[in-house]
């Protein structure tokens, strides 16, 4: 099976924040999952993290589970999320 990766983010519209570094491996990396509540996006990063575990050595994931879609992680969630994990992967699931 093929998986084909698309990178839907944009270009950072001024403000002064930019997109964090990414790692230069995953290997032994904490996968944080973030899951917007709808029907399928936990089985969708499931599988995704699974995958990095399997091919790219990831040691562990924390998984978040937002109560809504309509709104963003809380900050102290994503402060838990930055003191724990590697980096964040999140899913929509629809």
């Amino acid at each position: 099976m093929t998986v084909t990766l698309v990178d839907p983010t944009l270009p950072m519209a001024g403000g002064g924040n930019s997109a964090a570094q990414r790692p230069a491996s995953l290997d032994g990396a904490v996968l944080g999952l973030v899951s917007n509540g709808k029907t399928h996006a936990r089985r969708i990063l499931g599988r995704v993290a699974q995958n990095l575990i399997d091919s790219h050595g990831a040691r562990d994931t924390v998984l978040l589970v937002k109560s809504t879609a309509n709104l963003p992680a809380t900050p102290e969630e994503v402060e838990a999320l930055a003191a724990d994990v590697t980096a964040v992967i999140a899913a929509i699931g629809d």
